[in-house]
């Protein structure tokens, strides 16, 4: 199953709530996740921009952000940001995937190898 990675900062509000009222947040993650078909696999609070990272498995893109949304609605969050992970064995079976593709693209680099600005206008 895909594994995707949330990052999340919670409102001043919520971290204010969860001070006064200490709350079980991979818990309450994990029942989210698990309603759309996921799993939680870790949970990290963290310092610095953002105050936990949630790691998981779901079943497509279409589950993550049914999962985002549901847990963004309500206000508790300020903001998230959501990547897909890849393991280095589909890391390197996408490289060499991409290695024998005969697409015709050609990189900016390739394609103005060898030009000169000879300076003619202006």
């Amino acid at each position: 199953m895909p594994i995707f990675m949330t990052q999340t900062k919670y409102s001043e509000e919520s971290l204010k709530a969860m001070a006064e009222h200490p709350s079980d947040r991979p818990k309450q993650m994990s029942k989210v996740i698990e309603s759309f078909g996921g799993k939680l696999l870790h949970f990290y609070w963290v310092f610095g921009d953002t105050d936990i990272i949630a790691i998981y498995e779901a079943p497509d893109s279409e589950a993550v952000f049914s999962i985002v949304l549901t847990l963004s609605h309500g206000g508790a969050i300020a903001s998230q940001k959501t990547l897909s992970l890849l393991s280095n064995e589909q890391a390197m079976s996408a490289m060499s995937r991409a290695k024998g593709a005969d697409t015709g693209y050609t990189s900016p680099v390739k394609e103005w190898e060898g030009w000169h600005d000879d300076g003619g206008e202006g």
